[in-house]
């Protein structure tokens, strides 16, 4: 029964419409859900409501006959604006145990509930409205055409009010995690380059100073073949005393000792590079940096989780590098990208290896193989960083970029490591990152950088 401008309308039960309907098959249409056990009901809303828009939109018209259809459709149907639902159905209280489904189970506060009953007495307004988290009750005897489309539009606004104030809250959320990570980021920059100036100024001592050692060494070396060859009958002191140290021995390993010093200072050189190149500071405007300078740097930083441990081999970092002009880029900003990628690369490695023996790993070694190339435009450059690990289902897939978003444990992850990536390549330089991955064969990002 309907009341179309204060005349009753009847439908006949014959011409029902099935349990789900939908006026508009367009995703950009409002959701709106009729929950009744009268056929007629529906039929009678559907026919007010057609041709409806608002806000330029139309209405995609679900239609459910009992409580459990409409629990069903609400879980399928997260995006609902609002619902016209009736009390009585199944149960004297089928409806008010969908708002309760609605506010409690699916912790939706979003869609707007406007309850219809023919039965005032089953579920009287003021105790209803006082207990349950509805946002209109209207009687359908009462409830004529004009102040249907009256409550539709009302609902509609709320929601998309609502709708509004959620995607705000979002923004601010996301900008302050993104400004977090960014001072983080700045943080570490900052004190990774003062402990470089402060590691370089000592190894530059001994780096300059061992090849004088050295020299030094050699000449104190022949001095004493000089005296061995005009002493050559030394004192029984000085033959104990040669005995006691091992000459020979010392001869014989300091120019080793000398080598592993000069390998020392040359690795921590390599370091100190390292992390200057990937903590630099950008400027408010791009410059000109060569790409596999920061790949290098990033895999170098990351070398200590890339060794060999007792429960695998070495991760090993396959490196086809094409030729690649510089480019103009916020270098930092893109070394912090690739540190996300790969770091997220041996997390998924690691986590293939669980149950694997050292042997069955080292069988099928893990790898991540970066490779870089012009594409065949030469207007962008591209970077491929690919791991053997476990690979993602389509569903990770697909939010794999999405704020706050991780499949790691509490405390392994920020969820926003690859969404501030995102953010870096397309916003702050007009590229493309793209993800292919299948469950079990690992994962593959790939970059486009414009030239």
């Amino acid at each position: 029964m309907f009341i179309e401008d204060d005349e009753i309308l009847l439908l006949d039960d014959s011409e029902a419409f099935p349990a789900v309907e939908s006026i508009l098959n367009l995703r950009t249409n409002w959701k709106v859900l009729i929950v009744d056990d009268e056929p007629a009901i529906h039929q009678a809303t559907q026919l007010a409501l057609k041709d409806f828009t608002f806000e330029g939109k139309g209405l995609q018209i679900l239609s459910a006959y009992s409580g459990k259809n409409a629990k069903q459709l609400l879980f399928e149907n997260l995006d609902i604006a609002f619902i016209l639902l009736d009390v009585v159905m199944e149960t004297n209280d089928a409806g008010l145990q969908i708002v309760q489904y609605i506010r409690d189970e699916l912790q939706n506060r979003l869609v707007r509930i406007i309850l219809r009953t023919g039965q005032p007495g089953d579920a009287p307004e003021e105790s209803v409205i006082v207990r349950y988290d509805i946002n209109d009750y209207k009687l359908k005897v009462e409830l004529t055409r004009q102040k249907l489309l009256t409550t539709v539009i009302s609902a509609l606004r709320s929601y998309r009010d609502l709708k509004i104030i959620e995607q705000q809250n979002h923004q601010i959320k996301q900008t302050q995690m993104h400004l977090i990570q960014q001072e983080k980021m700045s943080i570490i920059g900052k004190l990774a380059a003062g402990i470089t100036h402060e590691i370089n100024n000592p190894i530059c001592f001994i780096e300059g100073n061992l090849q004088p050692a050295w020299d030094y060494i050699r000449d104190l070396f022949s001095l004493l073949d000089l005296y061995e060859k005009e002493l050559s009958n030394p004192s029984p002191a000085i033959q104990a005393r040669v005995k006691n140290i091992d000459l020979e021995y010392i001869r014989m390993d300091l120019p080793n000792l000398i080598a592993s010093m000069q390998e020392g200072v040359k690795r921590i050189s390599e370091i100190s590079m390292s992390m200057r190149i990937f903590s630099r500071a950008d400027s408010d405007y791009p410059i000109t940096f060569n790409l596999h300078d920061g790949i290098d740097s990033t895999i170098l930083i990351l070398k200590y989780r890339l060794k060999a441990d007792e429960n695998r081999p070495e991760i090993q970092v396959v490196k086809n590098y094409g030729e690649l002009p510089l480019v103009e880029c916020y270098a930092g900003q893109l070394n912090q990208v690739f540190m996300n990628i790969l770091a997220n690369a041996i997390d998924a490695i690691e986590e293939s290896n669980r149950g694997k023996s050292y042997q069955q790993i080292e069988s099928s070694p893990n790898c991540i193989t970066i490779s870089t190339a012009v594409d065949a435009t030469a207007k962008f450059a591209i970077i491929r960083i690919q791991d053997n690990g476990k690979g993602m289902s389509d569903e990770v897939k697909t939010r794999i970029f999405d704020d706050l978003f991780t499949t790691k444990a509490v405390g392994k992850g920020t969820g926003l490591g690859l969404a501030i990536a995102k953010s870096i390549i397309e916003e702050k330089h007009g590229g493309i990152i793209e993800v292919n991955s299948q469950l079990g064969e690992g994962t593959e990002f790939v970059i486009q950088l414009p030239l």
